[in-house]
């Protein structure tokens, strides 16, 4: 549960949204005594978080190349103008 809220909050909310509701039906199978069925919506909910970490980085990291891209071209436009 604690991956899921966490990569939801902070890396990509509607993967870990799902994460957080298999992680809860992993809770409730395990109240009823249903160990399979919590196996399976434990992998899924690990799956799901990851997925959303996965996401989160890869935006991270194409958001700093975009902005270092960006920093630089208008360095070099700047020095175009200098007389």
């Amino acid at each position: 549960m604690p991956i899921a809220v966490l990569t939801t909050l902070c890396c990509f909310w509607p993967t870990g949204v799902v994460a957080i509701v298999k992680a809860v039906q992993v809770r409730t199978a395990v109240a009823r005594g249903d160990i399979v069925s919590a196996e399976i919506a434990s992998r899924e909910a690990r799956n799901f978080s990851f997925i959303s970490l996965a996401v989160g980085i890869a935006a991270t990291v194409l958001c700093t190349i975009l902005t270092v891209v960006i920093i630089i071209a208008a360095q070099h436009q700047d020095n175009d103008w200098d007389p």
